[in-house]
């Protein structure tokens, strides 16, 4: 066998071994349900979803966001986030409106979203309930993950238990941005489930609500519209 073939008979048992350990810990998180992919039907690099994924140059996204993670008063305020093409990263127009209008010039990676630079210690204070509620999925999703049904995501602990953040099943809602068939990634603590909504073809989550170990509610945003460039 030459070294060409070898490479690619070698990647494709890698790739083979890759779907199968993907079904092996979906059946074991508690099977597949719900359409889409099956046993018999694996998921392939379709049904991976990146966070940052289908950004396209002018891209508008604006939430609603309340946050009472740290107390009371709870955060109310509108989130704009416009990117812009910068070659390997995205320059972000960050608009946060609640009693004032703060407008912010930031820059993540195309991978992943991730801040490059160093923010000073006020900004880091206003942009903090952001990062811990519509960013937050970046700590979840730290690498591709499968939007099907069953697909544990990561693992949290409460107390002495541990808790599986899985794909729960597929909802469709409506938002003031539209109507989307979303992925509900979710788990429960006592009697409250906590719930974050995903759609394939948008980059971020477009609804959640987060409850801590005592039921309280963390933050819950939606997506109020999106506008795209001229050029989609």
């Amino acid at each position: 066998m030459t070294p060409k073939k070898l490479i690619l008979f070698s990647s494709a048992i890698l790739g083979m071994m890759g779907v199968l350990v993907s079904v092996i810990i979906i059946v074991i998180g508690g099977g597949f349900s719900g359409p889409g992919p099956s046993i018999l039907n694996p998921p392939s690099t379709r049904d991976l979803w990146v966070v940052g994924n289908n950004i396209a140059n002018d891209l508008e996204l604006n939430y609603s966001l309340t946050d009472q993670s740290m107390g009371f008063p709870n955060t109310n305020e509108d989130v704009s986030m416009k990117f812009f093409d910068q070659g390997k990263d995205w320059r972000v127009l960050l608009t946060v409106s609640n009693n004032n209008v703060s407008k912010y010039n930031l820059t993540f990676s195309k991978v992943f979203l991730i801040p490059t630079g160093i923010l000073d210690a006020p900004t880091q204070k206003i942009l903090m309930p952001i990062s811990k509620s519509i960013f937050a999925i970046r700590d979840i999703a730290r690498e591709p993950k499968y939007l099907v049904v069953g697909a544990i995501w990561d693992t949290i602990n409460v107390g002495a238990s541990t808790l599986s953040v899985r794909i729960v099943g597929v909802e469709k809602i409506d938002t003031p941005a539209g109507s989307f068939t979303t992925y509900v990634l979710g788990y429960e603590i006592g009697k409250k489930q906590s719930k974050l909504h995903l759609v394939k073809e948008l980059p971020l989550p477009i609804k959640a609500e987060v409850y801590n170990a005592n039921g309280t509610l963390q933050y819950k945003y939606e997506l109020e519209s999106i506008k795209r460039g001229v050029s989609d």
